[in-house]
């Protein structure tokens, strides 16, 4: 990595806005560099993993990779959701391959030994001598249990913390509570079809994490030239005749957004016919926002809808993505509001096909030595500016 993060591009990438520099192309292309990120970003802080609604009852499991680390996650007895490292520590097998329903306990699939869904080691069939394997004093002092990361939740989304003391939550998530506060986060429920199953939008994408990321949530101009929706409206771009931007930067620590007045919003989209989400109906939020809190948790937020993105890297070229929308509990799987469901979840399809496409444009484009790396236009530019100079210091701390 610190042949890729030299002090002449560390310079550049630091230098105002008007001379500085991106990432060198390498950052995106490297599996050295990739290692160096998930060691400091996706193993050194709160990184979102997975969607609340998706562990629904008591015994649900599902193993989970977060930048190629082996998770596993699950509810257990008394409601609680816990993730595990996925590995057992005999015979450095998963815990749990497959996902799962209705567990009492998790059965490792090598050896057949036994944990609780609170990660205790309950019984080593014959690996002691004995046929239960419930007698644990062969294993002296080894340790055996399953090992917990930390947890938190933030509206419909699980985070976790890898590290070994992680910081609290409630520190990195404040500048989500000031921005979203105006939101009813509790009556969120996930998009569910006719039949009540969850709404999810996988992608498997041929591109870096952080170029996924540089184009969802913090890159405004793209929008008039990549997705067709765009270019039936009048309010793109986002700037009207006489130079003024019809949205504005919002950048809190981690939390990096377009912002934009509501009441714009139908000029852009039309009109979205679900029940509201303010905590407050008799003070309606006011802004809308596209943005994204670092590293991967990517927003489209509306006064009715949560459009929500969970990006994982799994290696420098390939990035995969759980995408799915959450309205008011009450509009989530009602027939009355299933054709506007089934129209929206089209929408952010076609967006998200648009995307995908450029993205892996980018990332094949890298592969070229011409340009090493790339430049700003300090008018539209200001939050790539921040997110590059961001992945700087995460990796340099």
């Amino acid at each position: 990595m610190n042949d890729i993060l030299t002090e002449e591009v560390a310079t550049a990438i630091q230098a105002p806005i008007e001379e500085a520099r991106t990432l060198p192309r390498k950052a995106f292309t490297s599996e050295a560099f990739l290692e160096a990120e998930r060691s400091r970003i996706f193993a050194g802080g709160w990184v979102a993993l997975y969607f609340m609604e998706l562990l629904p009852k008591p015994g649900d499991a599902v193993p989970l990779d977060l930048a190629g680390m082996p998770l596993l996650a699950l509810r257990d007895q008394e409601d609680v959701v816990r993730v595990f490292h996925n590995i057992v520590p005999y015979d450095g097998c998963l815990a749990l391959i497959d996902p799962a329903e209705g567990l009492d306990e998790i059965r490792a699939p090598y050896h057949g030994w036994r944990y609780s869904l609170k990660g205790k080691l309950l019984a080593t069939p014959y690996w002691g001598g004995t046929v239960d394997g419930t007698d644990l004093s062969p294993l002296g002092d080894r340790p055996a249990d399953l090992v917990e990361v930390a947890t938190a939740t933030w509206g419909p989304v699980l985070f976790v913390n890898l590290a070994s003391d992680p910081e609290p939550f409630s520190e990195l998530s404040a500048p989500l509570d000031t921005a979203l506060g105006g939101w009813d986060l509790g009556a969120l429920a996930i998009s569910r079809s006719a039949s009540g199953t969850p709404i999810l939008y996988p992608e498997d994408l041929a591109t870096n994490w952080k170029t996924h990321l540089e184009n969802w949530g913090i890159n405004v101009l793209h929008e008039a030239f990549v997705h067709n929706i765009y270019n039936q409206s009048p309010e793109v771009p986002r700037m009207r005749e006489d130079g003024v931007r019809t949205y504005e930067d919002y950048v809190d620590g981690p939390f990096m957004a377009l912002r934009y007045l509501e009441a714009d919003f139908p000029n852009t989209y039309g009109e979205i016919p679900f029940p509201r989400l303010d905590r407050d109906p008799a003070n309606p939020t006011e802004h809308g926002y596209f943005g994204t809190f670092m590293p991967n948790l990517h927003f489209g937020v509306f006064g009715n809808l949560l459009h929500l993105i969970i990006s994982n890297p799994v290696s420098p070229g390939r990035t995969t993505t759980l995408r799915a929308q959450f309205y008011h509990s009450s509009a989530a799987s009602s027939d009355e509001y299933a054709e506007a469901r089934e129209f929206l979840a089209q929408g952010f399809v076609e967006a998200g096909s648009e995307d995908g496409r450029i993205t892996e444009a980018v990332q094949k484009a890298r592969q070229s030595p011409a340009f090493p790396s790339q430049f700003y236009s300090q008018n539209w530019d200001t939050m790539h500016y921040r997110f590059t100079q961001w992945v700087l210091a995460q990796l340099t701390r």
